[in-house]
């Protein structure tokens, strides 16, 4: 489906969305509102009010009661109920997302990561550490350390500047991501992770771990990543447990 084929909310979506991610429109900028939208664009109320509900679903505007519609502050919610690659998740959400390869190799696991894979001395992984940036600005640098006995090749079977391991684990090797445990945690930047995401020195990050498990239940892949902590919210669904209304 072309932009033209795309219903007309969604056109005028793509427009404001460009001109976001463009700089034309800053971070914390009023939007017009919805009728003088409609006005400028010959359009209905109801199109403007939905070109413009979607960019608030997506993250790229912030609806203010009693103010009007803002760009917003590129924050990012990541929900932590579902197990999806970076990649996929960030394109899901309709986000512009690359990396930047700062390392690829086969190499031993270091003593953490052979711990949470269980794997014996002097074993292999496929090291990737990337700088990953969502609409063009740097929000994580994640190490991802995969078991290497599952996975001969996979370093050079894809561009992963731009493409998904997850996918490549799929299509590949058989491998089904299914599980996993995470563990995240407050922090400041090392002069390292400052240059690496643009931020001064001592500036609050989020550190993720994530143990990932195979459809056989097996530990596959152990990742960690340090998030800007100006740029992701965390989100979880949280269920009342039944035993309490008993």
């Amino acid at each position: 489906m072309t932009d033209q084929d795309a219903p007309l909310y969604l056109q005028i979506a793509t427009r404001l969305k460009d001109d976001i991610q463009s700089g034309r429109l800053k971070a914390g900028e009023k939007i017009a509102s919805e009728r003088v939208l409609a006005e400028d664009l010959g359009v209905s109320r109801m199109t403007a009010r939905q070109a413009l509900r979607h960019l608030v679903n997506n993250g790229l505007l912030e609806a203010r009661v009693g103010q009007g519609t803002f760009v917003g502050a590129n924050v990012i919610d990541q929900k932590l109920h579902s197990l999806t690659g970076f990649t996929e998740e960030m394109s899901n959400r309709g986000r512009q997302v690359s990396s930047i390869v700062v390392l690829s190799e086969t190499r031993q696991a270091d003593p953490q990561c052979r711990a949470a894979l269980k794997l014996p001395m002097n074993a292999l992984v496929q090291r990737l550490v990337r700088v990953r940036l969502v609409d063009g600005m740097p929000v994580a640098r994640e190490t991802t350390d995969i078991r290497a006995d599952k996975t001969p090749g996979l370093l050079d079977l894809a561009d992963f500047a731009s493409q998904s391991v997850y996918q490549m684990l799929r299509s590949h090797f058989g491998l089904l991501p299914t599980t996993a445990e995470q563990t995240l945690a407050a922090s400041v930047a090392s002069n390292e992770i400052a240059r690496s995401l643009g931020l001064t020195d001592g500036a609050a990050v989020l550190n993720l771990t994530r143990l990932t498990f195979d459809q056989h239940g097996q530990p596959i892949e152990f990742v960690r990543s340090v998030y800007r902590g100006d740029a992701f919210v965390m989100k979880v669904d949280l269920v009342l447990d039944e035993r309490i209304t008993q």
